[in-house]
């Protein structure tokens, strides 16, 4: 598959859905000044060439009552791209990654309790090659993922499209499940809205066998619950962010609050998490390069008082993020959605 080559304007419609994943394109062309349908045919060429996909952030406690743990593996007699290709077979994974430093291998799991968790961290020990697996459970977690932004548009126009989403922080996550068991219908919508973060409602009531005032309600409230929030994913490297990273970080004792919500404002930020852990936060983040990400460290981050050390590792290679399967040659692949509970 040939990588799409980009123009300033695809940059800047992928920007525009970083921040307002479910806008119209009319709604978006009157902020960057282009045409609807313009827009339309960039994104469909972008989606076609599998650089782009706006899918559906379920909330936690639609899938979950436990909190993720992050892995680290430590590996003997195998290379880590021969483990690490093992490992995609096993449930529960959110995320798969090739770093550099002591540990080779990272890994995410989101179970849908802890007892699921458990098995799901205990089935790593027998993948052929893991000598030893380092669990750190979150105990709080900001997510930035959804909200992480590349940057390409002017400050003017990032508010104008904040406004169409009504410009919600993303705030702490939670497996905590909603108060009333959802209806069928509901379900029906969560299911189809994690698919496809666009869907509209007349494509979701006719997949789902609902009138179209019906799925025009049901979409409307599964979003404004917050239940799904619409996410844009990218291959990153093909926008020039080549690096992503982790950041682990001891932090002084009172101070990991204040710590993760500044480091959670910083625009490099993916995620920040209260772990149990001889450290106290661990963090991931997306940068263009190798020398950003020591402009990042030395003049951001050094920047927050409370941090006592500070231990980094570049993502070498990552084959999973957020559920979806990526490759550097072929671009976005198999989404493996959390079920629902």
């Amino acid at each position: 598959m040939t990588r799409p080559l980009l123009d300033e304007l695809d940059r800047r419609l992928i920007g525009a859905l970083h921040l307002a994943p479910r806008a119209t394109w009319d709604d978006i062309g009157g902020i960057l000044s282009a045409d609807a349908s313009t827009l339309k045919r960039r994104y469909d060429r972008l989606h076609e060439a599998r650089m782009v996909r706006v899918i559906g952030q379920a909330d936690w406690g639609m899938h979950s009552t436990a909190m993720p743990v992050h892995v680290f593996l430590d590996i003997t007699g195998e290379t880590p791209l021969a483990v690490l290709d093992r490992l995609r077979d096993l449930p529960h994974l959110q995320l798969l990654a090739q770093i550099s430093g002591d540990y080779p291998l990272y890994a995410v799991v989101h179970a849908p309790s802890e007892a699921a968790t458990s098995e799901a961290v205990d089935r790593m020990f027998s993948v052929s090659g893991v000598r030893r697996v380092n669990s750190l459970p979150a105990l709080s977690t900001l997510r930035r993922g959804i909200t992480w932004d590349p940057q390409f548009l002017t400050d003017t126009e990032r508010a104008e499209l904040l406004k169409l989403t009504g410009g919600r922080p993303e705030g702490t996550a939670t497996a905590t499940p909603p108060a009333k068991p959802l209806s069928e219908a509901e379900r029906t919508v969560v299911a189809q809205l994690i698919r496809d973060g666009r869907a509209s409602s007349a494509s979701i009531g006719r997949a789902a066998g609902l009138a179209t005032s019906t799925a025009h309600r049901v979409v409307r409230r599964v979003l404004d619950e917050g239940w799904v929030k619409p996410r844009l994913e990218i291959v990153s490297e093909w926008l020039g962010f080549q690096t992503p990273f982790i950041l682990r970080l001891r932090v002084a004792p009172g101070e990991t609050p204040d710590v993760m919500r500044r480091i959670d404002r910083l625009p490099q930020t993916r995620l920040a998490a209260h772990v149990a852990s001889d450290m106290s936060v661990l963090a991931t983040g997306l940068v263009t390069d190798r020398s950003a990400l020591a402009a990042f460290i030395d003049n951001e981050l050094a920047e927050i008082p409370g941090i006592v050390t500070v231990g980094v590792d570049v993502m070498l290679a990552e084959p999973r993020r957020y559920w979806l399967d990526r490759d550097l040659g072929s671009g976005l692949g198999e989404f493996h959605a959390p079920a629902l509970l």
